[in-house]
């Protein structure tokens, strides 16, 4: 009988503790600052498989606070692969400009793949530009040309993407995913 008073008394002021506690609440964003812009990206919509997707970038920030540089891939019939991100250096703070590379396989099973990378730039305040997106298809007889606005920025590699692309095929294949029977 005792017990059953002490867990009485214990759950009553449990509820009691739950009672008198403040209800969820969110804070009001705070404003901070202008965020940093990508003025302009280029990538060759569709590549040859085995090469090097080059990818151009070029981004400002007037207050001088961009740190990094994401890179989000979403494959048709894959999904998403973590994101990749690039820290700036400090001297490209303010604005920079090259270009990013993606090695792809030489595996003729990408030709029917498609893929779409999105880059965002934040700054140290974790303001994010605008996202860009760069649409990826294949063709064995494509080439990529680098068009004449962006051929100073061919010297300037500001990093090479490391996503461990695969053919989607290979994740239709009975085994990998698999039935659920």
């Amino acid at each position: 009988m005792a017990r059953r008073s002490v867990l009485i008394a214990l759950m009553a002021g449990l509820l009691l503790a739950c009672a008198g506690m403040q209800p969820y609440s969110t804070s009001t964003p705070v404003d901070r600052g202008q965020s940093p812009i990508i003025l302009d990206a280029y990538a060759a919509p569709t590549i040859s498989w085995g090469s090097n997707w080059m990818i151009y970038v070029r981004a400002e920030d007037p207050k001088g606070e961009m740190k990094s540089l994401a890179a989000m891939l979403w494959q048709a019939g894959v999904g998403y692969y973590p994101t990749e991100v690039t820290r700036l250096k400090e001297g490209e703070r303010g604005a920079f400009s090259g270009y990013l590379y993606l090695g792809i396989p030489s595996d003729s099973c990408f030709y029917s793949d498609e893929f779409e990378l999105t880059l965002i730039v934040r700054d140290s305040h974790m303001n994010g530009s605008q996202p860009v997106k760069l649409p990826l298809r294949f063709d064995l007889n494509a080439r990529q040309q680098v068009p004449e606005k962006w051929q100073g920025e061919t010297n300037r590699q500001i990093a090479a993407l490391m996503f461990d692309v695969e053919c989607s095929s290979h994740y239709n294949r009975s085994g990998n995913g698999g039935s659920f029977n």
